[in-house]
């Protein structure tokens, strides 16, 4: 992406909107600025978007069994039904086991992919960070130029088999999203660990979300879906110059 300054064309606007309309000369202030990048307008004719490369990774531990089971499934599904042909999607499932129940497979086979979901059913202990991991080792062995690669994990967030420390976990998170592997977060359920599947979704440079039914979560998969869909630009860069009487 070209620099944007007043010497420099560019199709992005930089948006900035300072805390305070004014300062008092003379004297020393922290000011605080919203900085916002916005992008262009959709050109006409554009070329149709790059592909979306999911791994769905579903919490069928017993903390989820009943109705927060059902509902992870039926956010799945949801998942599967709004992909392209030229999408595709693999699905995990976790309790202290981790199985592969779809491996990555083309949105064009969705039948494959939900007759799979189907049989997944409760089970025991939380090995969390197994089936993330595992959803984004698939995606990064199968990486695929400029498309977009993002893990979906589905879960309330208790942590209690395999590694469980916060602070690997998202270290783990963003190491795989700069290597192009992102991950968002989804806690179903009545009970929810915030700060696990935050921090992920925070590392994993994706979104967290939170709701105890699918339909709580339809709004804001809708948004991210959107977001996914439309990408303009990725790996954005924030370069501030600042006379020496300033500090950044």
């Amino acid at each position: 992406m070209p620099d944007i300054d007043n010497n420099t064309a560019s199709p992005f606007q930089l948006l900035l909107a300072p805390e305070k309309p004014a300062v008092i000369a003379g004297t020393t202030h922290n000011l605080r600025v919203l900085v916002r990048m916005q992008a262009p307008e959709v050109p006409q004719g554009i070329a149709p978007r790059h592909p979306l490369h999911l791994a769905l990774v579903l919490d069928r531990s017993g903390s989820m069994n009943g109705l927060p089971l059902e509902e992870a499934k039926r956010c799945v599904r949801n998942i599967v039904d709004s992909l392209a042909p030229g999408d595709r999607a693999a699905i995990f499932s976790f309790d202290d086991q981790v199985e592969c129940v779809a491996p990555l497979t083309p949105a064009a086979d969705k039948l494959a992919l939900v007759t799979a979901l189907a049989g997944v059913e409760s089970g025991g202990t939380t090995n969390l960070h197994g089936g993330w991991r595992a959803g984004a080792d698939e995606l990064a062995a199968k990486l695929s130029a400029q498309d977009v690669h993002r893990v979906i994990l589905l879960s309330d967030g208790f942590a209690n088999a395999g590694e469980t420390d916060l602070e690997q976990i998202a270290l783990q998170c963003k190491t795989l999203a700069m290597n192009g592997v992102t991950t968002s977060t989804y806690g179903v359920g009545h009970h929810f660990n915030e700060a696990l599947v935050l921090a992920m979704a925070t590392a994993g440079r994706g979104n967290g979300y939170y709701g105890q039914t699918a339909a709580d979560l339809a709004e804001p998969f809708a948004a991210e879906f959107a977001l996914l869909t439309s990408l303009c630009a990725r790996g954005l860069v924030l370069k501030v110059h600042a006379p020496a009487s300033v500090s950044v």
